[in-house]
């Protein structure tokens, strides 16, 4: 009896040794200083990955914006040049050889010879200032409404349609048999008066109908953007006219005019990318068929991080025009 208890004793003993031993092996678990060392650079380089991540993320963002806006930029040019382009020596539904300007027809409007400029230099840059006389946009044509009673005028055309030509603009008349360039002296109700005679009475029962457009000299230049003198600017104008200049595109580092000629007069191109200044020099115009122009546009500054000329973004667009009946002239 005495032997049962003594060894019962001695289990519990036991059992209580080694339930206060639990807790001793419990306190040496933890974080060694290599561990916490190892966790600390590993989260930064994490830390730092993400950060570049973010930088060239941030770096691809600005520069596709930007590359968006230059190109925007160039396909607005292209969009408020084609109509202007595309009536470039416009003569109505005659062929340009039989246009007939009338005694105040100056030089610039003059569509026998409808292009023109010089060279010049804008703050360093050269470029050639085109300069063209086109008709206006085809929701401007005006039909005749009765033939001329002289040679004199007015021209009768439909009530209100008068409103597209003002006094001491120009304006050309074709029946696609002829074609009178003339400048418009007033206008009625009605009626359109020339100040001069022309070389025809259009509208007569003996030819087809006639029809009227307003005709305008333009001429592309550069010129500092008027709300920050640090940018250039293209712009449009209008020649000898009341029109305020409008700006095309900002941030313009080049401007490059070139021709394609047709020097035999077959309708075929085969001089392509002539400068404008050699055209002008050797006086060939009448040749022109189409036209091209390169324009070099700049971003601001800091788009691309760390890149050359502050970050600024260049890129070049080439523009090209057919004027629709430049290649009617000599046939």
């Amino acid at each position: 009896m005495s032997t049962s208890l003594h060894m019962t004793s001695r289990n519990t003993v036991s059992r209580i040794t080694s339930s206060r031993g639990s807790p001793r092996l419990g306190r040496q678990a933890g974080v060694g200083l290599v561990e916490l060392m190892i966790s600390l650079v590993l989260g930064l380089l994490i830390t730092a990955m993400a950060v570049q991540m973010f930088s060239t993320s941030r770096s691809t963002v600005s520069t596709q914006e930007a590359l968006s806006y230059l190109q925007e930029s160039a396909r607005y040019v292209s969009f408020r040049l084609q109509p202007l382009m595309r009536n470039v020596g416009y003569a109505g539904c005659a062929n340009s050889r039989d246009i007939t300007n009338s005694s105040s027809v100056d030089d610039e409007h003059d569509l026998t010879a409808p292009f023109g400029g010089q060279q010049r230099t804008q703050r360093g840059v050269s470029y050639f200032n085109l300069s063209f006389v086109a008709a206006s946009k085809d929701g401007d044509e005006t039909t005749m409404t009765s033939s001329m009673s002289s040679l004199g005028g007015p021209l009768f055309v439909r009530s209100d349609s008068e409103a597209a030509f003002t006094a001491g603009d120009f304006a050309l008349v074709s029946d696609c048999n002829s074609t009178d360039v003339f400048k418009v002296s007033g206008t009625t109700q009605g009626k359109v008066e020339t100040l001069d005679t022309l070389s025809r009475t259009y509208g007569s029962s003996q030819s087809s109908n006639a029809y009227l457009y307003p005709v305008h000299a333009w001429e592309l230049l550069l010129d500092d953007q008027a709300s920050d003198t640090s940018v250039r600017a293209l712009y449009l104008d209008r020649i000898n006219a009341n029109f305020s200049r409008e700006e095309l595109a900002s941030g313009v580092q080049g401007f490059d005019v070139s021709f394609s000629l047709d020097t035999t007069g077959n309708g075929s191109v085969d001089r392509v990318k002539v400068p404008a200044a050699t055209v002008r020099s050797e006086d060939r115009w009448s040749e022109v068929r189409r036209i091209e122009i390169a324009l070099t546009l700049e971003s601001l500054p800091g788009v691309v991080p760390g890149g050359d000329n502050n970050g600024r973004l260049t890129r070049t667009f080439n523009l090209t025009f057919t004027p629709r009946n430049l290649q009617l002239r000599d046939s």
